[in-house]
């Protein structure tokens, strides 16, 4: 039975306290309108006997509906419970008003304690429905009444009109108790839910805040842990409530605004990483996370947000992004190192290797410019031999070369044996600034170093400031030592290629000579041989004319003897230059050269035509001379028949090596395209008429060998011909 009793006292939990307050609001109004019928019936048993029956009727409809109230509450069906128990209600008020004589009747008040049962335990359009009956109920009750619609009300007496008020008074009174215990209870569990939630937010280690809805977000609530995140006084934040937008980082702030401004439009909750600048300006990192807060009917209240310090986490993805970025450049550098190395044991050809190495690494390592000077043999400049992009093209085909001095970091880089560096080209004073590469930010100069001698340098440019760390620099150093050596070991092969081809071109040239030097000579000692012969019997027989005759064809068989052995002589002696080479002006040459065959020039009338203006070259002046000589002379011999025979002398810009082009140009009779390589060998002869002994040409062209240029003729019968020939600029 106790438990019973427990059960039917004890009130079910709900999932939300508002709906637990209408609960225990309306299972005491049920279990209390239970308890005040019974008494009820009671006290008319003693005060108004005649009541009984009406007071049972009601009594026993209570009771039933209060039993079902009970039932629905406990089955959590709390809305048609509380509608049922105010239905009940006015039902039970307006069949009392009607039966008891309409409006004048003692029950009619109870309209009043239904009203405020339907407000405290009914939501508002229940509770505004009931209102309106009640209120439209007593106007009928009050209209049919007067009309006589209602039957004689019966006689109270005054002790039981009390007791019918007083009934009532109980009722409001106790529906009036539940409500003020249930909203003090409400009050304490908000003032204890508010400390435990400021507790709470001020406890937690991330920081807390509560912005406007509106475009600025002003600030309307900040923890105080604000203060250990950011070093500012919380209070400054509330004074001034866009203080956040100061303290935002300026690479962040307009990427924070946009996105504050997007989250106000569209009502998203706002995500963002960004920075703050603290008291002591320091910069952390902080993930913002915020929701709009809305009320029941949906209207935007607040914004509430955290900040959380990452500055921790975002250290370690910088750290870690820094050390696949370190590992990666590092991978690059050995593949780099890798195909540098593997390009110089496999590529023998300065003309390719020089752009391989130069490309590789620009392109690899994703510099702005790479290129690479090798020193001239005079030490005095540095050539630029290969370089990357069109810049580079541009360069190239200007010759462009710096001073081996201090004046450029490549210059200072060759004359010290040393690399330089300039993180940033504006601060270093020895900087070259090249206008063809306006980009360049930080630039290194290595040497390219082989066997103790410094042979050239690199130079690698960046757009980007400190663009070279000290394993760049270290790994760099070690792909130009491997591009030097692979320079050194290209320079001596192409040597020993060019010696033995020397050599054999010797060889060849040797046998060439040797049958040339056997046929030339022997025709005149031949001839000696045969006049001794006649001379004897010229002396024997008296005969001292035909005696003088044969000597003086003796003689000039041994002074072209002489003459085919000073010419070899000469040859000879052409592999050794006499004088140390020199800057000359090509201009002097000529002059010389024509001055020297002045004579000859003006017995056959042949008209120079001379450029002005010559360019400086570096040779053996002396040597220089011959060739001219040579050259001329050979024009001017080789006219014919030509009425106005011209020689001219000019240039011809310069050939894919940078020397410059000379020409020789005759009007004279030409020479047949078969004997253009011919007329270079020893004693060739393609005009026996002609005086000479065929060895001016060849003279020239070993010259011309010698000074590391080469010739070559363009020429057609009866049309002329066009000597052309390269030496290095001064």
């Amino acid at each position: 039975m106790s438990k019973f009793i427990d059960r039917l006292f004890t009130i079910p939990e709900y999932s939300d306290n508002e709906s637990n307050v209408v609960a225990r609001m309306t299972y005491s109004a049920a279990i209390g309108m239970v308890l005040l019928s019974a008494i009820f019936v009671t006290a008319a048993a003693f005060m108004a006997p005649a009541l009984v029956k009406r007071a049972t009727i009601f009594a026993v409809t209570f009771t039933v509906a209060s039993l079902g109230i009970i039932a629905l509450i406990r089955t959590q069906r709390l809305q048609i419970a509380s509608t049922l128990l105010v239905s009940v209600m006015w039902l039970t008020v307006t069949l009392g008003s009607i039966t008891a004589g309409g409006i004048s009747a003692p029950i009619f008040a109870g309209y009043l304690v239904v009203i405020l049962a339907s407000g405290l335990i009914s939501n508002n359009k229940i509770s505004m429905f009931i209102s309106l009956t009640c209120i439209i109920s007593g106007f009928r009750i009050l209209f049919a009444e007067r009309n006589g619609l209602l039957p004689q009300p019966p006689q109270y007496a005054s002790a039981m009109r009390l007791g019918i008020y007083i009934f009532f008074f109980i009722v409001t009174f106790l529906l009036q108790n539940v409500n003020t215990r249930n909203m003090q209870g409400l009050l304490k569990r908000a003032i204890k839910s508010q400390a435990q939630y400021k507790s709470l937010l001020e406890n937690i280690p991330a920081t807390t805040y509560i912005n406007s809805t509106d475009e600025n977000a002003h600030t309307e609530y900040v923890s105080p842990q604000v203060e250990r995140l950011l070093g500012y006084p919380r209070d400054m934040f509330l004074k001034d409530s866009l203080f956040w937008k100061k303290i935002l980082y300026t690479e962040d702030y307009e990427r924070v605004m946009n996105a504050n401004l997007d989250g106000t439009k569209t009502g998203e909750p706002f995500n963002m990483e960004y920075r703050l600048v603290t008291k002591d300006q320091r910069v952390v990192w902080v993930k913002d996370e915020a929701n709009l807060v809305k009320d029941e009917q949906g209207t935007p209240q607040y914004w509430l947000g955290v900040w959380t310090d990452i500055t921790g986490r975002k250290q370690a993805e910088e750290e870690q992004a820094d050390l696949i970025s370190v590992m990666t450049k590092r991978t690059i550098q050995l593949q780099t190192a890798a195909d540098v190395s593997r390009a110089a044991s496999s590529i023998l050809d300065l003309n390719k290797l020089l752009p391989a190495v130069a490309d590789l690494i620009c392109n690899h390592f994703d510099y702005y410019y790479v290129g690479i000077f090798l020193v001239e043999e005079s030490k005095e400049w540095a050539v630029l031999s290969a370089a990357t992009g069109k810049m580079g093209e541009q360069m190239l085909s200007t010759h462009h070369r710096l001073k081996v001095e201090d004046s450029s970091m490549i210059g200072w880089c060759i004359q010290h044996g040393q690399a330089r560096i300039a993180l940033d080209v504006g601060e270093d004073a020895v900087r070259f600034k090249n206008p063809q590469l306006p980009l360049t930010r930080s630039e290194m100069a290595l040497p390219l170093i082989t066997r103790g001698e410094v042979i050239g340098a690199m130079t690698i440019q960046s757009q980007l400031p400190s663009a070279f760390s000290r394993v760049d620099i270290t790994a760099l150093q070690t792909m130009a030592d491997q591009a030097a050596n692979a320079i050194k070991n290209a320079r001596l092969f192409t040597e020993r290629v060019n010696l033995n081809k020397e050599l054999e071109e010797q060889n060849a040239e040797l046998e060439r000579f040797t049958y040339t030097v056997s046929h030339d000579l022997k025709s005149p000692l031949v001839t000696i041989r045969s006049f001794l012969g006649y001379l004897r019997q010229d002396a024997e027989s008296g005969d001292m004319l035909r005696f003088d005759k044969d000597m003086h064809r003796i003689a000039n068989a041994v002074d072209k003897m002489q003459t085919l052995l000073n010419d070899l002589l000469e040859l000879s002696r052409i592999g050794r230059i006499i004088d140390p080479p020199e800057n000359i002006a090509f201009g002097r040459i000529v002059a010389e050269a024509v001055e020297l065959l002045n004579g000859p020039l003006e017995k056959n009338n042949v008209r120079m035509v001379i450029q002005e203006n010559f360019p400086d070259i570096v040779g053996d002046h002396a040597r220089l001379v011959e060739v001219m000589q040579n050259l001329i002379s050979n024009a001017a011999k080789f006219m014919g028949t030509q009425p106005r025979p011209t020689v001219e002398i000019g240039t011809d810009e310069s050939d894919a090596d940078g020397k410059i082009i000379f020409f020789v140009r005759d009007n004279g009779i030409g020479i047949d395209p078969h004997y253009h390589e011919q007329i270079f060998g020893l004693f060739n002869r393609l005009d026996p008429s002609v005086d000479g002994t065929g060895i001016g040409l060849a003279l020239v062209k070993r010259i011309i060998e010698i000074h590391g240029g080469k010739i070559w003729v363009n020429s057609k019968p009866e049309v002329g011909s066009t000597f052309y020939f390269t030496l290095p600029p001064g």
